[in-house]
Formats: structure tokens, C-alpha cells, sequence
């Protein structure tokens, strides 16, 4: 009887320690450090900006992807210096990523413990890149961040930029269309790396890419038109209309010709369904830009890179990354104005967060929803 009271007695006496040491992780841990779903970054943070000693908050973040403004990661934090450590392990197909780090003020970035950026110092928002050639498997990759006063943002994303064919399927290649040496050909004037808007103010047109090596650019939508201009591969045009069958896209180039393409030749994103029709005359003049096209005002953004999301929230994905300066048509805003709904050159549409906008149109009139 002795025994079976020793016995319940140290049974309750480890309980009561158990209990006691889960309650002390879930008030330094927080309440979501103990759980994690398998792509989230476990997350250290400290109230000092050098990461030194226990840190004062543990938990687990989805992304990220942090804009605290005035504020700090959580109550236990400071507001101003404090710093952050991200650890997380990823597979990767084989091939080459580039790894892009959002910061203000300061970050640094190590893959398989081999440090790749290092921007650690005070400054204004800025995005550092990194290009890394990763095996197939995976790889541990390690962020840290501190914050000493003012705005506190803190991103970190990656994207492939080139491929293992042994991982991955090769793209398709496409035929080269016929070339007509014995017609004068106008030279091609320098076009910009990435034109983000027509030349025409506010209106908006989707961007296309000539996918084949040389594409001939010709005043009306057919071959028996005059070649007026040759476009290289990996060109970039503003697809404002399309023919009567569907076949050949009316596009403008920034600075250059305006004519008719063969639609196959061309990649966009965008449904060539959803363009409207133009038509010319039988001695095929100069096309024009529909009159009927949608006029917005327009923004842009003041950040070093600006993900654009599917809705207005970062717990909403991210379907795609602008550059610092990119201009966007502004089609609304949320009920507060913290995010509006753009228009990206793409002819995509999704939100993006308020402040990294630049704009003299009043947000309050853009209309809600």
C-alpha cells in the first residue's frame, strides 16, 4: 500500500513538471511556436539588434514577408531595435535561383551555411539579390534581420531564373518565320529593358514577348503588308488590338513603329479573347489604339521590389514581383485604402499594399471592394 502511494505520487509530482514546462514554452514561445505546417520558417526574435542571448520570442512565421510600419513583430518586442532570425529547410530542383532580400534597415542571407547576402547596416528600403546555383534536395537557408529605428520591413523570396534539363522539361522552341531580305527593313530603335506603360498616358495594354529569333513587323494584318520594322527575340511590345480571325496582334513598341505581328510569335499572359478588333484600310495605313480603351489613374511604386497578391492581405499569395518604379493602373482600394487593386503591365490584376505607392490621385476616390 506504501509502495502504490510512492508510486502515485511520483506520477503526479512529473506531471506537475510537464505542465510546467509546457506553460513556460507557450509564454516565452507564444502560442503558435509549437505548431507549424511543413513550409513555415521558424522564427527567433530578440530585443537587441545583434541576436544575442535567449530570444525573447520563438515562433513560426508562413512567410517573410513583413511590413510592421511603426510598430513590432509582437508585444513582447520593441519597437526599435530588435532583430530576427528565420531558419528553414527547402527542396530545390537543380538549377540556378535568385534570392531576393527586403530590408529596412539591415539583413543577411546564408544558404547550406554559405553566406550569400550581406547588407548588414542601417538604411532605407532596399532589395538585395543574390544568384545561387542549388543541387536537387534540399537546402537549409538562414535569414536575419535587425530593425534600429524608423520604418521595420522585412522580406525574402526566390525564383529560378535557370533550369537543369535533367530536372526539369525544356521549353519548346518555335519556328523562325520567313525573313524578306529584298524589302528595305527599318532599323529597330532601342527599346527598354522592361517598358511597364504605353507612351499614351493612363491607357493600359497588356505586354507581350516575341518568343522566335526575328519577327517581322508589318503595316497591315497580313503578309502581303510591308515589313516596317524587324523585332529581335525576347522583345517587348504593347499588344493593343487583333485581326478579324483571331491571327495577328496590332502592338506598339515604346519609341518605335506601331504594325501588325503574327499572334503565334508572340507570349502574354493575357487572352488574346479579351482584346477588341481593329481593322484597316485596303492600303493598309498606320493603325491606331482603340479609342474605347479603359482609362485609370495610374501610381507607382517607391519600394525596391512590391509583391502584388490576390487579395488585399499578405496572408493572400503572391502572383507576382514588381520593380521599384514600375507603374500601375489604379482600379479601387479597400475599405480602409491600406491596399489598392492594380492593374500590373501584364494586364494582370491584384493588390498591393498602399504605402509603397506613389500617386497624386486621392485614394478616398477610388472607388471601395
Amino acid at each position: 500500500m506504501l509502495l502504490r502511494k510512492r508510486n502515485n505520487t511520483r506520477l503526479w509530482g512529473l506531471l506537475a513538471v510537464g505542465l510546467i514546462i509546457a506553460a513556460v514554452l507557450l509564454l516565452f514561445a507564444g502560442p503558435g511556436a509549437l505548431f507549424a505546417s511543413a513550409d513555415a520558417w521558424h522564427g527567433s526574435y530578440w530585443n537587441n539588434k545583434d541576436l544575442q542571448g535567449h530570444p525573447d520570442l520563438v515562433r513560426y512565421d508562413s512567410a517573410i514577408d513583413f511590413d510592421w510600419a511603426g510598430l513590432s513583430p509582437d508585444p513582447v518586442i520593441n519597437v526599435d531595435n530588435f532583430s530576427a532570425r528565420w531558419e528553414r529547410t527547402v527542396g530545390f530542383s537543380k538549377g540556378t535561383y535568385r534570392f531576393k532580400a527586403t530590408m529596412d534597415d539591415g539583413a543577411r542571407v546564408w544558404v547550406d551555411g554559405k553566406m550569400i547576402i550581406n547588407d548588414w547596416q542601417e538604411g532605407k528600403l532596399r532589395t538585395i539579390e543574390a544568384d545561387v546555383p542549388l543541387s536537387d534536395g534540399p537546402h537549409k537557408i538562414t535569414v536575419e534581420y535587425y530593425e534600429k529605428g524608423g520604418k521595420a520591413i522585412a522580406g525574402f523570396t526566390w525564383d529560378m531564373i535557370y533550369y537543369d534539363g535533367s530536372s526539369m522539361p525544356m521549353p519548346p522552341t518555335y519556328p523562325q518565320p520567313p525573313m524578306y531580305p529584298q524589302q528595305p527593313m527599318q532599323p529597330v530603335p532601342p527599346m527598354a529593358p522592361r517598358p511597364e506603360m504605353p507612351p499614351s498616358g493612363d491607357v493600359i495594354y497588356p505586354v507581350g514577348e516575341v518568343k522566335s529569333p526575328y519577327l517581322n513587323m508589318r503595316s497591315g494584318p497580313g503578309t502581303k503588308y510591308d515589313v516596317v520594322a524587324v523585332l529581335k527575340q525576347n522583345s517587348l511590345v504593347y499588344i493593343v488590338a487583333r485581326s478579324s480571325g483571331s491571327t495577328w496582334y496590332l502592338v506598339m513598341t515604346q519609341g518605335g513603329p506601331t504594325g501588325w505581328v503574327k499572334r503565334y510569335y508572340i507570349h502574354t499572359d493575357f487572352p488574346y479573347t479579351s482584346l477588341p478588333f481593329a481593322e484597316t484600310g485596303q492600303g493598309g495605313p498606320s493603325p491606331q489604339p482603340p479609342s474605347s480603351a479603359p482609362m485609370y489613374p495610374s501610381g507607382n511604386v517607391n519600394s525596391g521590389a512590391l509583391n502584388v497578391r490576390s487579395g488585399p492581405g499578405t496572408n493572400y499569395r503572391t502572383i507576382a514581383v514588381l520593380p521599384g518604379g514600375t507603374t500601375l493602373a489604379l482600379l479601387g482600394r479597400n475599405g480602409s485604402g491600406s491596399w489598392l487593386k492594380v492593374k500590373i503591365p501584364t494586364g494582370s490584376v491584384g493588390w498591393v499594399n498602399g504605402y509603397y505607392i506613389s500617386t497624386s490621385y486621392p485614394i478616398q476616390n477610388l472607388p471601395s471592394g
